[in-house]
C-alpha cells in the first residue's frame, strides 16, 4: 500500500498506486527517450479511439512508440480506452499558477527542458503564483523524461480529505530554453471509479 499523496518509482508499476484513494500523483522517474541528436518533434495531437491512434501529422518513431505505451497506461488507470495526446514546444510559462486540472487524469512528461513544478496546497496556501520565498522553497520540479500522472478534479476519483491536495504548474520557458512537452488526457471520465 502506498503511504502518501505522491508516490515516485523507477518502473511504470508505480502508476498502480493511483488506485489507492489517498494517492493524488504518481511519478515514474526515467530518462527522456528523446535521442540526444534528434531534431525536436513538430507540434501535433493524436487521438485514440481504443483501437487506432490517429496523429494529426508526422512524428518520429521514438515519439509514436512512447505515446502509444503511455496512452495504454492512461487507459488502464482511467478505465477509458479513448484518450487524446498533445505534443508541443512551449516557449512561455503556459500555466503560471498552481492548479488542479479539470480532467479525471492527466499524464505530463517533458522530453526536453524541466518538467512541471508541483507542491502541496497546504504548503503554499493562497500563493498560487508562487511569488513568496517560502513558497518557492517548497516547489519541486520533475526532470526531463519523468512521467507524472495526476488525478484531476473531474468526477471519478474519491480523495481522502486528510491527505494533501497536489497542485502543479508550468516551469519557466523561453525561445532560448524551450520545453518539449507531452500531455495525455483520458477522453471521457468514469463515474463509477471509487
Amino acid at each position: 500500500m502506498a503511504v502518501g499523496a505522491v508516490v515516485q518509482g523507477q518502473t511504470p508499476t508505480v502508476f498502480t498506486t493511483l488506485f489507492e484513494p489517498q494517492v493524488r500523483m504518481a511519478i515514474w522517474s526515467r530518462p527522456s527517450p528523446m535521442p540526444p541528436d534528434a531534431p525536436p518533434p513538430a507540434d501535433f495531437t493524436a487521438d485514440c479511439d481504443g483501437r487506432w491512434i490517429a496523429p494529426s501529422g508526422p512524428a518520429p518513431e521514438w515519439l509514436l512508440q512512447d505515446i502509444q505505451g503511455l496512452g495504454e497506461i492512461v487507459a488502464a488507470i482511467s478505465g477509458c480506452e479513448t484518450w487524446r495526446a498533445r505534443c508541443e514546444t512551449v516557449t512561455r510559462r503556459a500555466c503560471p499558477r498552481f492548479h488542479q486540472d479539470a480532467v479525471p487524469v492527466r499524464l505530463i512528461v517533458a522530453y526536453e527542458g524541466p518538467g512541471p513544478e508541483w507542491a502541496f496546497a497546504g504548503e503554499i496556501g493562497e500563493d498560487l503564483d508562487g511569488r513568496k520565498t517560502g513558497t518557492r522553497r517548497r516547489v519541486r520540479t520533475l526532470h526531463p523524461g519523468d512521467i507524472a500522472i495526476i488525478k484531476g478534479t473531474a468526477p471519478g476519483w474519491a480523495a481522502w480529505p486528510e491527505f494533501p491536495v497536489v497542485l502543479h504548474r508550468s516551469p519557466p520557458a523561453g525561445r532560448r530554453a524551450p520545453r518539449r512537452v507531452l500531455t495525455i488526457d483520458a477522453a471521457l471520465d468514469r463515474e463509477d471509479r471509487v
